[in-house]
């Protein structure tokens, strides 16, 4: 349920590796205000996680490195080879990083338009709080190579995490734009330039 008029939420996700974090930027550059659930999502694990012992507590000790540090590494490890083990974290997670979206978009001034990239918006039932929604797409092959030179991961984990995501196709019928990134960076630019001024008009009219 949106608690606010003036401001247009646009969810942005896609498939890992399909350029969504290039297209939010791309809106921020435009005038939009940038909110990345994945950039909430690590001060959840990070050193001074506020949620440490409910983490431990669901996933095991084995997720601390030697100096009972949260690992990130050791974290995806775990839930992207274990269903049940990413759901627990969601369970616990997504509440969280909802509500710090929600307390971000309700301090941003009237009229302008927050970019939200939220990898998985269509799962966690996002787009209740989103005016309009964008799926950014890329071939299997352009987001491996990608991710490859991103992530420090194999092409099995690269597989494993796109099975526990919702199938591209849906996400992308469910959206109200699309973004098909298997171009260069100016074409991506232009493809943005479009909705944002499309929104934009829209908002005016």
């Amino acid at each position: 349920m949106r608690e606010w008029k003036e401001r247009f939420v646009l969810g942005i996700t896609g498939s890992m590796g399909g350029g969504k974090s290039t297209v939010t930027k791309i809106f921020e550059s435009l005038g939009a205000f940038r909110i990345s659930a994945d950039e909430i999502a690590r001060t959840f694990t990070s050193i001074d996680s506020p949620v440490k012992k409910e983490l431990v507590s669901l996933l095991g000790e084995s997720i601390l490195d030697k100096s009972g540090i949260l690992d990130r590494k050791k974290i995806a490890g775990i839930v992207f080879s274990d269903k049940n083990a990413i759901a627990k974290l969601n369970g616990l997670l997504h509440p969280l990083i909802r509500q710090k979206t929600l307390d971000l978009i309700q301090s941003i001034q009237d009229g302008r338009m927050i970019a939200w990239e939220a990898p998985l918006l269509f799962e966690s039932k996002g787009e209740n709080i989103c005016d309009a929604t964008l799926t950014v797409y890329a071939g299997y092959e352009d987001s491996w190579q990608r991710v490859k030179k991103r992530d420090e991961i194999s092409e099995d984990e690269f597989r494993n995490r796109l099975a526990n995501q919702m199938d591209i196709k849906e996400k992308l019928e469910a959206s109200d734009f699309k973004i098909i990134n298997d171009k260069d960076i100016d074409h991506l630019l232009s493809e943005c330039k479009i909705i944002y001024r499309e929104i934009t008009q829209r908002r005016l009219s």
